[in-house]
């Protein structure tokens, strides 16, 4: 009986390794669907800018804050709309945060991650002008890509200087 668990046992161990090794020529990420778009952490920083209004192209979530909706475009930023008149939505502005997916609005200061990073922008006389009066760094996870296995492979070959701000379709 020992020697049938035994035999069962190795040929159980033999077959993982080989699924393993299997799986693992699999991999190439020449070949994977996403690729990161990197920044350094001074261009990330630098790079949350108060633009003219900006067309919406991938929307995500939405904050409403007294007369103004705050609408995510995914991974770039935040659209400004004014709505103070519902039926005449008027786009405001752009603010460029990249890597942004969520935030949130108190007493004029709007929240969201820039990447791995918590901001807080002062949206100074209804979004005429903009400051970023805090950051928290490194407090959020990598941006993920839509292939789970990419994560891996990328982020452990990533510069310790360089920072996945999104993963846009591989072009090849």
């Amino acid at each position: 009986m020992k020697i049938r668990n035994s035999i069962l046992s190795l040929i159980c161990l033999a077959g993982a390794i080989v699924l393993v090794s299997i799986m693992a020529f699999q991999f190439n990420p020449n070949q994977s669907r996403y690729e990161p778009i990197l920044m350094t952490r001074a261009e990330m920083e630098a790079s949350v800018v108060l633009y003219d209004a900006q067309p919406i192209e991938s929307p995500g979530k939405i904050w409403i804050y007294n007369d103004f909706i705050l609408l995510i475009e995914q991974y770039r930023g935040i659209h400004i709309l004014d709505n103070s008149d519902p039926q005449a939505l008027e786009a405001v502005a752009f603010i460029q945060v990249d890597g942004c997916t969520d935030l949130a609005m108190k007493d004029g200061i709007i929240y969201a991650n820039n990447a791995v990073d918590i901001i807080a922008i002062d949206g100074k006389t209804n979004f005429g002008s903009i400051e970023v009066v805090s950051r928290n760094r490194n407090v959020l996870p990598m941006v993920a890509s839509l292939e789970e296995w990419n994560d891996y492979y990328y982020i452990n070959q990533l510069p310790s200087d360089m920072i996945i701000v999104r993963w846009i379709p591989n072009q090849d």
